[in-house]
Formats: structure tokens, C-alpha cells, sequence
């Protein structure tokens, strides 16, 4: 059954799933969106109370043990109906259903008989009802149905050269197996290059021979989600005080942010915090009338050309894109009625992600006579853009919400007006390239539907989009169809193929003059990275015996002291451990020099004075020793610590002795306990000849790293691996 209500279609899919189950049959309605199969099993129960504990929501974010006992209740008839997201479209056998509602169109013909295949097993007789939403790609099948039913299969449209994707798989790999040049070059075709990104930032670690790598996690497996890319949240009932579901970071921001109205099998919860370095929400049961949705901005910048495309007035190119998104607040709107209740704001960091996208560059004389009518531009290529995101899953599988979308009046990159659509997934998945080699037909397409559709200012089933940030403001249908008829028609064609001299040079930000903005938050970014390695002074100059010519002045510092951290009280009381010696190398001369007690003030004076001072522990042990003898600010000391940047690399800490010997074949003489014991002794000769030792360790251990580009360490099943450094 083809069903296009006049009310609401959530109404009707509530009225419809009520009658099957009052008429004994057993239903399953599958929905477009996690909230909406929560608020309709809330609609229900709101409805026919009695069906408590009867029916069920289903979806990805559960708990596995929950899905695991909504599975078993259906198979084994103690549950009468179940609202589904797509999770139970594949992989599930349910049996013994009569009833399959599709609120909404599922996207594409693959996913609706999926679907419509979960009911009428065994030749049961069964009923499957369409109900149409009021987007443009349900009202195009509510008026040409036989295409439906007649149509083939989309493409399955997918990048196998993802790299985002790539990069976890690698690391699954390596897990699995060591990578190794000769058999996994050739398999892994461009992907390999990435082993490379991953080896600088110690996720993978090459072996002493530099001919195979491994994953240095056990199981990285457990970092690789199916559904989404990035990072995980957990979400957490704090009344409870356990975890009910888990979300992805872009659903995090958009459906979990302070203040948003969370729903979990019909429950109400509202966000208490979400805490964004621990990738944790903090929820309370509530009990309210309405729900959230965000409002933000969008930026797009062009980071490489990779294909243009001229085809009569349509000038289109693909490339990556990064997109900056901030979200800057969140509606609150009745659940009845959709009544706006209030905007509220929210500080939140913007998301950040490298993608595949395409843009369409609109001519000039196109705006013109736009504007010459007393149209609205920005409305016209702001509608435009929904009406083409609304039609792609005609071209792949996919949903809208797989897709993104933005228009500029003028790209400070390409100098004009511009609609992008991307791949809403870092990296990109193919999308959008599958929509720029079908970008007229597209175009085509969205045309005959815009003039097809019988309202007059735009509605949701042409030009409004539920998932617009704006709030679909504005919009001007009449300016839509009419950008859409001048490209195709091949107007002012001529200028069309007129672009930047070269997109490639010109970043956006220095682009355009904006005006003065406040300060933002470092962006979260979505695709897979390292931490920035501590910036470096200007590189020392090394001659070929190993000196340092010049005039900058490299030192490298060991301190030993009086007292363990036992004996002060811990390790937070630094200071009072007292100096019992320190030892520098001087670079420039080759000279050690010695420092007591006494000469403090001198070795303090020379660390502030040179260019550089390169430690092993210098961050949080030397120089917090040093700082119990003066009210200087020490952080003037421009440092460089090997153990902090080796540990911002793999993530644990190496000890000096250890490293040294396996990258350099030679040990240390003694160890800190044993220079403390020396000091009791008064062997301060001893203690001496140690810490020099240590400073001549440390040099080697530098240089050695910043010739070869790698030092050498064992993991914890003695192996010896490499550690890629750019020491300099």
C-alpha cells in the first residue's frame, strides 16, 4: 500500500501500528532515525498504554546484551511489535511477522525489500504499507509508484581508498600479521603509503631491519566501529549509574550536547554534560513535552582539484574538502505541533573533517538576472542544494543524511557562487563522486522536480530539508528553478568555464577579508592523526665529526639529588629532593662542565642563556629540582625532552638505559638509587662521573635520531622496533 497521509506521518504510522496489533497481528515498522523510532514507540505507549512491555524500540547505540533480548523476545513471540532503525533490515531472523511499515521511504529499492522481507515468511499472507514523508524522493514514488516497483537495484558506491578507513584496517592488519613491503605493497595498492603516517605516529612500529612493521596495540580491533567513523561516547545514567548506550562524536554534538533531549527506549533523559576528553554524556531520566534539534554554520575549503567537468552551462568540479561545522545552538520544539519553544545557545568546539565533495560554480550573469527579478539568490542556490541532496539516492545507496550540503554567494576561494555537496564521512566514501559523474542528470532531475511540485513558495516535499542548520532559511523555489533551467540551458556558458588561476594556492582563510571574530576552541577533528610533535628552535648545524658550528649555543643537562622522592614525601614535592650535582655538554665547544650546590645560580644563568637545553626527563624532573632554588619563571628555559617527545609518540615511557642500549648498544654505569647512596657516602667523584655519563647518553642518543631518523627500542615481547623521531 502506497500511503500519503494528509496529517502527520508519524501520526499515521502511530494509528497503523496500533490497529495491526489490536487486530492481533504481529508488526514492525522501520523508521529513518534513531530519535524517530524512539518518540514513535513513545507516541504508541502514550496512545495505548496497555502495549507496555509488548513493543519495543530497536537500534544501533544499545547496549549488545539488550539487542541481544529484543532479538530473542521476537523470535520467541513474547514481544508483538518492535520500531526499528535499519539495524534489523539484514542479519536477524525474526519469523512470524504480518505487518511492515515503512515510515518513510527507506532510501533506496535494495533497503525496501530488505524490509518489506521481514514479514510473510513461510507464505504467510502479510501487508507492507509505504507511508510517505513529505521529502521530495517520497513524494516523487507517491506519484510515479510502478517505478518502484519496477526499478533495479542502486550501486552499492563505497572508496576503497578511504583513508580514514584505511588507516584502522592497517592497524588491524599489523595486529594480525607484520606488514612487510614485497607481499603488501602490491595488496594494498595506494593504502600502503599510509603504513608510513602511521610509523611516525607510533601506531605502528617497523622492526630494527626496517623491512616490516607492527601494530603496537593488541587488539585494535576494538577501536574499529561499523557504523560510524571516530571516536566513541559513552552515554551514562547517572540516577542508574551505568552506561545504557553508546554514539558516534558527530551524533554526539548534534543529539547529545548540554541541554538536548535524549531518548532511550521511549525514555526521556536529559543531558546533563557532554564531556568531550573523557567521550562521556551524562544523562537523567526527565519527563518533558518537547525535543531538541541544533542550529549551526557550515565552512568549506577547497584543498585539491581533482576532476572539472564543463557539460553545456554546468562548470563542476570534484576535489577534498575540509569542513568545519559549529554548531551554535539548539531549538526546542513541542512534541505536538512542532511549536518552537525557545533557541538556546551552545559552546561547543566546531568538528572538523577532511572529505570528497563536488561544486557547482554559478555564473555571474546567472546572480544578475536573479537579482534583476527581485529573486533571492542565496535563497534560490540554498534551495537548490537541498533539492539535489533530497535526489542522490536515486544515483547510490544512500541516505540524506550520508550527505552534506552548502552554498556560497561568493567562495573566497573561487571568487563566485558555489553549491558543494560532500560526503558527510571523513575521507569520503564515493558519493559524491558517483553524483559529479551524473551531475547533469542530476541537475535534470531536480529541475523537473522543483517544477513538478505544486506549492508555490517551497515545501518539504522539493526545497525544505529536516537536517538544515539554518532552520531552512531562507529559500526561494521560483530562483531554484530558475539557477537549475540557466545551467542546463547552457546559459552564459561562455563565462562558465572561467575559474581561479589556481585553487590549489590560495587557502581560505587568506582568501577573503572577514571581519574581526572571537576566539575559537581547536577544532575536534574526525580523522585519524597523531599529536603534534613539541616545535623545535632553529635546527642545530652538525658538522661531519659530530660538533655543533655556529653560533647557537645546545646544551644537554643531567641533575642527580640529595634525596629520593620517598624520603620528601612523593613525587609532587620535587624540589625538596635537593641538587647534589648537574652536568651540561656544550655543543658548540665539546666541553662538560660541573655544577654543585653552591653553583646553582651559574647553572641557571647558562640554561636561560642558551638556544636550546635537550634532556631526558628535563620537563617534569630537572628542571622542577632546580626550581626550589629561584623565583624565576623556568619555563624561559627553551628545552627539548627526549622522553617526553618519545612518549607523546608510543604512549608510555621508556627508561634512558634501556633505549640507549638498544639503539646505541651501551648502557648506563649506575642508576638513581645508587647515585643517592653515594651521596651519603660522599662519593660525589662517583656521582660525577655517572651523571656525565648520562649526559653523554643522552647526546648520542640525539644524534643518533636526528641522523638516521629513527632510535630503537624492544616491546613488551622483546622485540627491536623502530621509533620514528624528527629530531633536528
Amino acid at each position: 500500500m502506497f500511503l500519503n497521509p494528509r496529517s502527520s506521518p508519524y501520526t499515521a504510522a502511530t494509528q497503523l501500528f496500533a490497529w495491526s496489533l489490536e487486530e492481533g497481528f504481529r508488526a514492525i515498522a522501520f523508521t529513518k532515525a534513531r530519535k524517530i523510532t524512539e518518540l514513535l514507540q513513545s507516541w504508541l505507549l502514550q496512545a495505548a498504554p496497555r502495549w507496555a512491555g509488548r513493543v519495543s524500540a530497536y537500534r544501533s547505540g544499545y547496549l549488545p546484551q539488550e539487542r541481544r533480548e529484543i532479538e530473542r523476545r521476537l523470535f520467541d513471540g513474547s514481544l508483538s511489535g518492535v520500531i526499528s532503525t535499519s539495524a534489523l533490515e539484514l542479519g536477524v531472523d525474526i519469523g512470524g511477522l504480518d505487518v511492515c511499515l515503512l515510515v518513510g521511504y527507506p532510501g533506496s529499492v535494495v533497503s525496501t525489500w530488505q524490509r518489506i522481507g521481514r514479514v510473510g515468511r513461510e507464505d504467510r499472507p502479510s501487508l507492507t504499507v509505504l507511508i510517505a514523508m513529505p521529502d521530495a524522493l517520497d513524494q516523487y514514488f507517491m506519484a510515479h509508484p510502478e517505478d518502484l516497483l519496477k526499478r533495479g537495484f542502486e550501486e552499492v558506491v563505497f572508496d576503497p581508498q578511504n583513508p580514514v578507513i584505511g588507516r584502522a584496517h592497517l592497524l588491524c592488519a599489523g595486529a594480525e600479521l607484520p606488514l612487510e613491503v614485497p607481499r603488501d605493497r602490491e595488496s594494498y595498492g595506494p593504502l600502503f603509503s599510509l603504513v608510513h603516517d602511521l610509523e611516525r605516529e607510533g601506531t605502528l612500529a617497523r622492526d630494527a631491519s626496517g623491512d616490516r612493521w607492527f601494530t603496537l596495540r593488541r587488539r585494535p580491533q576494538r577501536d574499529v566501529f561499523l557504523r560510524s567513523i571516530g571516536a566513541t561516547y559513552s552515554i551514562v545514567d547517572e540516577q542508574a549509574g551505568r552506561v545504557i548506550g553508546t554514539i558516534d562524536a558527530v551524533r554526539a554534538f548534534h543529539e547529545t550536547h548540554t541541554g538536548a533531549v535524549y531518548l532511550h527506549h521511549g525514555q526521556q533523559y536529559l543531558v546533563r554534560e557532554l564531556a568531550i576528553d573523557a567521550r562521556r554524556v551524562s544523562v537523567l531520566p526527565a519527563d518533558v513535552d518537547y525535543y531538541t534539534e541544533v542550529r549551526g554554520e557550515k565552512e568549506t575549503e577547497i584543498l585539491e582539484v581533482l576532476q572539472e567537468k564543463h557539460e553545456s552551462g554546468i562548470d563542476a568540479r570534484l576535489g577534498r574538502l575540509k569542513v568545519t561545522e559549529e554548531l551554535t545552538g539548539y531549538e526546542k520544539r513541542r512534541l505536538h505541533g512542532r511549536d518552537r519553544l525557545g533557541l538556546f545557545e551552545l559552546d561547543l568546539p566546531p568538528l572538523t573533517f577532511e572529505t570528497i565533495g563536488l561544486w557547482i560554480t554559478i555564473p555571474d550573469a546567472v546572480r544578475d538576472r536573479i537579482l534583476a527579478r527581485e529573486g533571492h539568490f542565496m535563497g534560490g542556490i540554498h534551495a537548490l542544494e537541498h533539492a539535489m541532496i533530497s535526489l542522490f539516492p536515486l544515483l547510490a545507496i544512500c541516505d540524506r543524511g550520508d550527505i552534506g550540503g552548502i552554498s556560497y554567494p561568493q567562495h573566497p576561494q573561487i571568487g563566485r557562487s558555489a553549491i558543494f555537496i560532500y560526503d558527510g564521512y571523513p575521507g569520503g566514501v564515493g558519493l559524491a563522486a558517483k553524483g559529479f559523474e551524473g551531475i547533469a542528470d542530476l541537475l535534470r532531475r531536480t529541475a523537473e522536480l522543483l517544477r513538478a511540485c505544486p506549492c508555490d513558495a517551497g515545501c518539504p516535499s522539493c526545497i525544505q530539508s529536516p537536517k538544515c542548520g539554518n532552520g531552512n532559511n531562507p529559500l526561494d523555489k521560483k530562483a531554484a528553478i530558475d539557477i537549475a533551467g540557466s545551467l542546463l540551458g547552457g546559459a552564459a556558458a561562455g563565462e562558465a568555464g572561467a575559474g581561479p588561476p589556481s585553487l590549489r594556492a590560495v587557502p581560505l582563510a587568506a582568501a577573503a577579508p572577514r571581519a574581526e571574530a572571537p576566539a575559537r576552541r581547536p577544532p575536534i577533528r574526525l580523522m585519524g592523526g597523531g599529536s603534534e610533535n613539541e616545535p623545535l628552535p632553529t635546527p642545530i648545524r652538525r658538522s661531519a665529526d659530530g660538533s655543533v658550528p655556529g653560533r647557537e649555543l645546545v646544551l644537554f643537562l643531567d641533575v642527580e639529588t640529595q634525596k629520593s622522592a620517598e624520603e620528601v614525601g612523593g613525587w609532587q614535592n620535587i624540589p625538596d629532593m635537593k641538587l647534589a650535582l648537574a652536568v651540561t655538554y656544550n655543543a658548540i665547544t665539546s666541553q662538560f662542565k660541573t655544577y654543585a650546590e653552591k653553583d646553582v645560580d651559574r647553572l641557571l644563568l647558562d640554561l636561560v642563556m642558551a638556544d636550546r637545553v635537550i634532556g631526558y626527563n628535563i620537563d617534569r624532573f630537572d628542571l622542577a629540582v632546580l626550581k626550589g632554588y629561584t623565583q624565576w619563571d623556568l619555563s624561559r628555559v627553551r628545552t627539548f625532552d627526549l622522553l617526553a617527545d618519545i612518549y607523546r609518540k608510543l604512549g608510555f615511557r621508556l627508561k634512558l638505559g634501556d633505549l640507549a642500549e638498544t639503539t646505541l648498544g651501551i648502557g648506563k654505569s649506575a642508576d638513581g638509587l645508587q647515585s643517592l647512596k653515594w651521596w651519603k657516602e660522599g662519593r660525589v667523584d662517583l656521582i660525577e662521573q655517572y651523571c656525565r655519563r648520562d649526559v653523554e647518553v643522552t647526546r648520542d642518543l640525539f644524534l643518533f635520531g636526528a641522523r638516521n631518523g629513527y632510535v630503537l627500542y624492544r616491546d613488551r615481547d622483546a622485540r627491536q622496533l623502530r621509533l620514528p623521531v624528527d629530531w633536528k
